[in-house]
C-alpha cells in the first residue's frame, strides 16, 4: 500500500502537467480598445398639440401631424403615422411621441 500512494502521486503529477500544456490561455482585449456603442437615438415628444425636438426647441402640429422646424423646414407625418424628416430619415412612433436615427 506504502508504494501505491507514491505511484498514484508521480501518475497525477504526470498528467497534471501533459494536460497544463494543452489548455489554450483566453487573452483578454487591450485595455482602452472597446466596441463601438451605438448612439442613443433622438426622441420627439408629444404633449397634446406641442412637439418638443430633441434640442429642446418646440413646435405646434399642424393638421395633418407635421410641424415646422425652427430653420422652417417642413416635418411631414407619412401614411403609417411615422415623421418623415426634411433628410429623409423616419422617426417612428412610440408611447410618448417618436424615436429619430
Amino acid at each position: 500500500m506504502k508504494t501505491l500512494i507514491p505511484a498514484i502521486a508521480l501518475t497525477a503529477v504526470t498528467l497534471a502537467g501533459c494536460t497544463s500544456s494543452r489548455l489554450t490561455r483566453i487573452e483578454e482585449a487591450p485595455r482602452g480598445l472597446e466596441a463601438p456603442r451605438a448612439s442613443p437615438a433622438k426622441r420627439i415628444t408629444v404633449v397634446g398639440n406641442e412637439v418638443t425636438l430633441p434640442d429642446g426647441s418646440r413646435s405646434t402640429r399642424n393638421a395633418a401631424g407635421g410641424f415646422a422646424l425652427p430653420n422652417g423646414q417642413q416635418v411631414t407625418r407619412d401614411a403609417r403615422g411615422a415623421l418623415v424628416l426634411p433628410n429623409g430619415n423616419r422617426c417612428l412612433p412610440d408611447a410618448g411621441g417618436y424615436t429619430c436615427p
